[in-house]
C-alpha cells in the first residue's frame, strides 16, 4: 500500500514475496489476524507510516522479520515474531521510530528479537522474549524508553547496546531459565 488512509489488512496469508506487507505513507490503519512467511526480506515493512495499529499477526520464517521504519504512533500488539534466523535477522526492527508502543508480543528464536535504532518514547511492555540470539539490541541513539514487565526465557544475550550510557528505563522484567 501506498500513499493510503484508513486501511484494513485482515485474514490473509502471504508466502514467498520480497516484503509480505508493505506500507509507505498509509496512516490511521490496522493490520491484523495475518501470517507473513518464508518471505525474501521483510514479513512486513513500514515507511514513514502513522497512527497505525498491528495486532495478531504472525510473522514466521522470513529472511528478517519486520521492519518498522521512520514512522510514529504505532500500535504492536498480540503479534507473533519467530524463526526468523539468518546473519541479519530481526523478529523485529525499529529505526527511527517515536511515540509508539509494543505490547504482549513472543519474540521466539530470531537472530535477534528487537532491534532499536534512533528510537525515542517508546514503551515496551509485557513482552516475551524466548530462545533468541539477543533478545533487545538496543543502540545508543535511543532514548526516554520504557522497557517494562516483560520476560525473558533462555536468551542467549538478553539485552546488548553500544553504548556505556543508557537514556532509557528498565524495570520489573524478569530473566527465566539459566
Amino acid at each position: 500500500l501506498w500513499y493510503c488512509k484508513k486501511m484494513l489488512i485482515e485474514n490473509n496469508r502471504v508466502t514467498g514475496h520480497r516484503d509480505g506487507i508493505y506500507f509507505e505513507f498509509v496512516t490511521d490503519s490496522k493490520i491484523f489476524n495475518n501470517i507473513s512467511t518464508k518471505q525474501i526480506r521483510y514479513g512486513m515493512h513500514f515507511m514513514f507510516s502513522h497512527f497505525n495499529e498491528y495486532f495478531h499477526n504472525q510473522f514466521t520464517d522470513n529472511d528478517a522479520g519486520v521492519a518498522v521504519m521512520y514512522s510514529d504512533h504505532i500500535y504492536m500488539h498480540e503479534n507473533s515474531f519467530s524463526d526468523n534466523w539468518s546473519t541479519i535477522s530481526n523478529g523485529i526492527l525499529l529505526k527511527e521510530i517515536s511515540d509508539s508502543r509494543i505490547e504482549n508480543n513472543v519474540f521466539e528464536h530470531n537472530t535477534i528479537g528487537l532491534y532499536a535504532e534512533g528510537c525515542e518514547r517508546m514503551n515496551i511492555k509485557h513482552n516475551n522474549f524466548i530462545k533468541n540470539g539477543w533478545a533487545v539490541k538496543i543502540m545508543g541513539d535511543c532514548e526516554d524508553n520504557r522497557f517494562e514487565e516483560n520476560n525473558f526465557t533462555v536468551n542467549t544475550f538478553e539485552v546488548v547496546t553500544n553504548s556505556s550510557l543508557s537514556h532509557n528505563l528498565f524495570e520489573k522484567n524478569f530473566q527465566i531459565g539459566r
